[in-house]
């Protein structure tokens, strides 16, 4: 078959709710690597948040921050901020609102005391372990304005007092806001990009850079900031345990994640079948 590149998801794809990557699909990524396959890490993480013990399974690029840089065998070639008037812009919309929120930069969070303290009550309320919270957040810088660092990539919030659609249509047309990936958080938590970068404009210039196309490329995926990507992508798959809207568009549904999704697709796709 042709090699292909194959487009992963992190949270609720590659990692459960536990903060662990099961076994079965550490073995699919290893095994479909050594048989030629690219395989491509492509998440709304920030750099600081895709740690190594995900990348040491045989990853050989990156598309971080849903779409905001992307990386090939560990060079980046891309990477988009937040302009300073929209920096601005945001934390004013966001702290007159109540918002629970931080900036997510190359190494860290960027935010104020009163998020601080209100984000790590969600975390730690969601059951969330101190080694998944710390690989999440990890440096925190703490400033009374956080909008002025010029790193800032994107934006996460929580406790919102409008649903996402409404947060969508306030900060628009610079940006785009859709949903937070991770369970439980409801549609009260999301993630603000910039509008026009997204896993799928991430997968493009990626493709672009390795000289392969669209047709032989993969996307698996579970969430809102998925749906992107899985229509640009040549084959769609999403996770039994994804949202509907995200079944609904994939052109196959494997098992959840718990239940050797990972592995279960990628035989179904011939990725690991094929011998060396």
């Amino acid at each position: 078959m042709d090699k292909k590149v194959v487009f992963l998801d992190v949270d609720g794809t590659m990692v459960n709710e536990k903060g662990e990557i099961p076994e079965s699909a550490q073995y699919a990524v290893r095994t479909a690597q050594a048989n030629g396959h690219r395989m491509v890490v492509c998440s709304g993480r920030s750099r600081f948040q895709i740690y190594d013990a995900l990348l040491e399974l045989g990853f050989s690029g990156i598309v971080g921050g849903a779409g905001a840089f992307v990386e090939d065998e560990g060079k980046e070639f891309y990477h988009a901020y937040i302009d300073e008037e929209h920096r601005k812009s945001s934390f004013d919309y966001l702290e007159s609102n109540g918002f629970l929120f931080c900036y997510q930069a190359d190494d860290g969070v960027v935010l104020n005391q009163r998020s601080c303290d209100g984000m790590l009550k969600v975390y730690r309320d969601a059951g969330m372990s101190k080694e998944r919270l710390d690989r999440l957040i990890g440096r925190m810088h703490l400033t009374e304005e956080p909008w002025k660092n010029e790193k800032n990539e994107k934006i996460i919030y929580y406790g919102a007092p409008f649903p996402v659609a409404k947060v969508h249509a306030d900060m628009e047309p610079y940006f785009d806001a859709v949903a937070i990936s991770l369970d439980g958080m409801g549609d009260f938590a999301g993630e603000i990009g910039i509008n026009g970068i997204n896993k799928a404009t991430g997968m493009e210039r990626y493709l672009n850079h390795v000289g392969i196309s669209r047709e032989n490329c993969i996307a698996i995926g579970d969430g809102p900031n998925d749906l992107q990507m899985m229509e640009y992508a040549g084959i769609s798959v999403a996770m039994g345990n994804a949202r509907d809207e995200v079944k609904r568009l994939a052109d196959m549904v494997t098992d959840h994640i718990d239940e050797d999704g990972i592995l279960h697709a990628f035989e179904r796709l011939g990725l690991i079948n094929d011998c060396i």
